[in-house]
């Protein structure tokens, strides 16, 4: 009962940009960069993207991670337009306030389960009320990208519904991630066959699901790579806010090591009309923000916590389990994030050595 009502605490602060916060991944690449933006006063200020540093307040550690994704991309089209965000009832524009089929493939939704879905439950699949029919999440995995590792910004050039991605040495905006962004060092070391804790956080949240996956460091980084290695979750989920990340040789420690409060709860999974057939996806657990006088789907409703479009400092946690016949070397962990609120598919990309049995125990 306790997990349930701090749960709740959060609807009225869940305010999509998201990215994975353990391990560190790629698409973290300017996180020096925002060095001196570190143990910024919460709520966070600043284009980063904030991440926990303990009780009330956020670090710049994570970069403009949570700036990498795909926009304009719905289910039945060959390939996102860059530009379409999806239905936004709540907008005074007509052209926004409707389902409509993006690209006009009468393409089926597999996810019409309202315990599965996360906006709009109360809409007959498939009915001109249910706004999203055509979103992401409501077919996990069939939606286009531009990039399985995300493109900065979101879209080729920074539009209405793209988020703005600020330029550095690194990458600038419409930079795809699996070719600009370079391989890390990895941040942690897995022996196949056993489960492992991933985390991920959020800056804005538009519902959805999501999955984990990974493909081999030395290959291409493309869906069809990641495709064909989903990873299935396994145990209970938790939230995890408030810790503190240790600076110096480890800036951002795995999640239990570092504090913080944390909640545990049982999540909710799809396999069902999903791509690849059968993979597991988790519904995204953050309540969403009723978005009802503001437009945009960022901030939350007029008169609730203004200026505020968090929760900044809560981490989704999950536990993976690894296939035993995983080669060893080096791999990358994909993360993809299906959004139901829009037309968008965050992700991230992170760096992973694992092992085999035998050669952890030596």
């Amino acid at each position: 009962m306790l997990g349930v009502a701090l749960l709740a605490t959060l609807v009225a602060r869940a305010a999509a940009h998201g990215a994975v916060s353990w391990p560190r991944p790629r698409n973290a690449i300017d996180h020096e960069d925002a060095a001196a933006q570190a143990n910024a006063t919460y709520p966070y200020r600043g284009q980063a993207c904030p991440s926990p540093d303990g009780p009330g307040r956020t670090t710049g550690v994570l970069g403009q991670a949570c700036f990498w994704f795909s926009n304009g991309c719905a289910i039945g089209c060959a390939s996102c337009d860059g530009k379409s965000r999806g239905p936004i009832p709540s907008s005074g524009d007509p052209r926004w306030r409707r389902k409509f089929d993006l690209c006009g493939a009468a393409a089926r939704a597999t996810v019409c389960d309202p315990r599965l879905r996360t906006v709009n439950t109360g809409a007959a699949c498939g009915s001109e009320e249910d706004w999203y029919y055509y979103s992401p999440w409501r077919a996990p995995g069939a939606a286009p990208v531009f990039d399985a590792c995300g493109m900065a910004g979101g879209t080729p050039v920074a539009g209405k519904f793209g988020g703005h991605y600020s330029a550095t040495a690194h990458a600038k905006q419409g930079d795809l991630g699996s070719k600009t962004l370079r391989k890390a060092a990895p941040s942690v070391t897995w022996t196949a066959g056993q489960t492992v804790e991933v985390a991920w956080t959020v800056l804005a949240n538009h519902g959805g699901g999501y999955q984990y996956r990974l493909c081999r460091a030395s290959e291409p980084l493309t869906e069809a790579c990641f495709q064909r290695l989903p990873l299935r979750f396994v145990g209970r989920q938790s939230l995890l806010w408030d810790r503190k990340p240790v600076f110096g040789s480890c800036p951002w420690p795995p999640p239990g090591t570092s504090g913080g409060t944390r909640v545990w709860f049982e999540g909710t999974y799809v396999s069902n009309g999903t791509v690849p057939e059968g993979s597991m996806w988790a519904r995204n657990p953050l309540p969403r923000n009723d978005h009802q006088d503001t437009f945009a789907g960022f901030a939350p409703a007029r008169g609730r916590l203004r200026r505020m479009w968090g929760p900044y400092n809560v981490e989704v946690v999950d536990t993976l389990a690894l296939p035993a016949d995983l080669p060893h070397g080096e791999w990358v962990l994909g993360w993809r994030w299906d959004c139901e609120e829009s037309n968008q598919v965050w992700a991230s990309c992170s760096d992973v050595t694992i092992v085999s049995p035998a050669r952890a125990a030596s």
